[in-house]
């Protein structure tokens, strides 16, 4: 009969118990073409690429045969004869690969073997010498069957650090892919950043830039050789600095824009900051509107019927309290109207910081409206708000602007911009501005950061949807401009997937 070799391996993780003591010591590992480290778990007849088993998991074996296991055997039958790879299965052994009797005695056979997916405990493998109905034994081995663990441990959990991990595979298998993965909004796992790749003990570094917005991460070891893809548990980042909200039109996505009842909702929910729009009537009384028309929302329409284009300049401001400017949004606010100017603050009565638009300051319906401020700020309430720093002045019409600011040193003022402004008109706009107002849809971080190195601070709008909650995030802006500022709850805290 053939000699017998019995595999020997040192103890490993997850308590799997060593093999029976051997008769010789496993061979040194070493390292295939690919990198892949070879554990050289076996005998000398009989040895796997790998120490151990994942489920799943694809090897190499290397089988040789000795001259006197086979000796006894006629020239004839060493030409038949196969050398059979086997695997215990109950009681029984089952073919799983051959290869020519030559191969073996060579020393150049080698057979590849595929683990169950629900292999489990030890697996039994053996070679023998098969010609007809003869069979001589070779070699045996075994090799514990271990579950993969993939951890990973990030050194920091805040958007504005990048987001390394310190990955590690157990046990090791040099060369398989790593990589960060983030959660996203339609709930599916994506890949962020670079992949990287398991060493010869398991380690992996990983980095990325995290994304500018609070979000799920984890690491995931790609699908590999036969082993099934395997993740960690998510994390999440949080902000550094939570920016200011301002509820656009004193919070228009929960009730008629820019009306007493959105200006109590808005205080009632937390707001510590509003923005109104104000103009004139016909008769020179500022009331907060944001279209030049009344037709949009309200009623004028059905009131006045002969009076198109419904223009605010040509209503006094006894026409224009008689319109319902609550209906369109809902029958619960049946009734609302357009306020004036003194209405609002009172209704605000210091609870939050006003942000006060000015619109088409240079239309003539609104020329005088510089004077009327001025009025309002000397002698009417608008001056308490001033005096007590809750108010923000904001137009984009910037040489009318500048003019104000000149005028009302006291008064910070944002300059509203369509387009992300140039160095130039920065350079221009800090001599005489507190603020910037930029559209978010061509915002950046750089451009803001120019922003900040030049004292001035940015309010971004209009941010509504949560894409446009995160890229507010992302570009670092001081304020966000929304009709809906509970919604940036959602976004601070997204939860965690399933």
């Amino acid at each position: 009969m053939g000699a017998l070799s019995v595999l020997v391996l040192a103890p490993v993780a997850y308590g799997v118990p060593a093999v029976a003591a051997p008769q010789a010591p496993p061979a040194a590992a070493s390292v295939s073409a690919e990198g892949i480290q070879a554990a050289g778990a076996g005998s000398a007849l009989l040895r796997a690429s790998q120490r151990n088993l994942i489920a799943g998991e694809t090897i190499t074996l290397t089988a040789k045969a000795k001259p006197k296991t086979v000796k006894r055997l006629t020239a004839k039958e060493r030409r038949k004869a196969r050398l059979v790879l086997q695997r215990r299965a109950g009681s029984r052994w089952r073919a799983v690969d051959t290869t020519s009797l030559k191969r073996a005695l060579s020393g150049k056979a080698a057979f590849s073997y595929s683990a169950r997916a629900n292999a489990s405990g030890t697996v039994r493998l053996r070679t023998v010498v098969k010609v007809g109905k003869r069979q001589l034994k070779v070699a045996r081995l075994r090799l514990p069957v271990v579950a993969q663990q993939l951890s990973a441990t990030p050194a920091s959990l805040v958007t504005s650090a990048p987001l390394t991990y310190a990955a590690s595979l157990t046990p090791a298998r040099a060369g398989r892919e790593l990589s960060v993965q983030i959660y996203q909004e339609d709930g599916v796992w994506a890949p962020f950043g670079t992949p990287g790749a398991a060493d010869r003990s398991g380690a992996a570094s990983l980095g990325v830039d995290a994304a500018g917005y609070p979000a799920w991460y984890r690491v995931s070891a790609a699908e590999w050789n036969g082993v099934p893809a395997l993740t960690t548990e998510p994390v999440r980042t949080t902000l550094d600095k939570v920016p200011g909200l301002v509820a656009h039109r004193a919070g228009a996505g929960s009730a008629p824009e820019q009306t007493l009842a959105a200006v109590r909702q808005s205080v009632a929910s937390g707001v510590t900051s509003m923005e109104v729009d104000v103009q004139l009537t016909k008769d020179r009384e500022p009331v907060v509107l944001h279209d030049t028309s009344l037709a949009r929302t309200t009623n004028v329409e059905e009131l006045f019927p002969d009076r198109a284009p419904y223009n605010l300049a040509d209503f006094t401001l006894a026409e224009v309290q008689t319109l319902d400017a609550g209906s369109w949004f809902g029958p619960a606010f049946a009734g609302e109207r357009i306020p004036t100017l003194d209405e609002v603050l009172a209704e605000v009565a210091g609870r939050a910081h006003l942000v006060l638009e000015v619109k088409d300051p240079g239309l003539p319906s609104n020329e005088q409206v510089d004077e009327v401020l001025a009025e309002e700020l000397a002698t009417g309430s608008l001056g308490a708000v001033a005096a007590a720093r809750k108010l923000t002045l904001s137009s984009f019409d910037h040489a009318w602007l500048q003019t104000f600011a000149t005028a009302h040193p006291d008064v910070p003022v944002g300059v509203l911009s369509f387009m992300a402004p140039s160095s130039a008109q920065l350079d221009a706009w800090q001599t005489w501005a507190e603020e910037i107002h930029p559209n978010v849809a061509l915002s950046t971080r750089d451009g803001l950061a120019e922003v900040r190195r030049r004292g001035l601070t940015s309010s971004v709008w209009t941010v509504n949807s949560v894409a446009q909650f995160r890229a507010a995030l992302t570009v670092g802006a001081d304020r966000i401009i929304t009709d809906f500022p509970d919604r940036l709850a959602e976004v601070l805290d997204p939860p965690r997937p399933s």
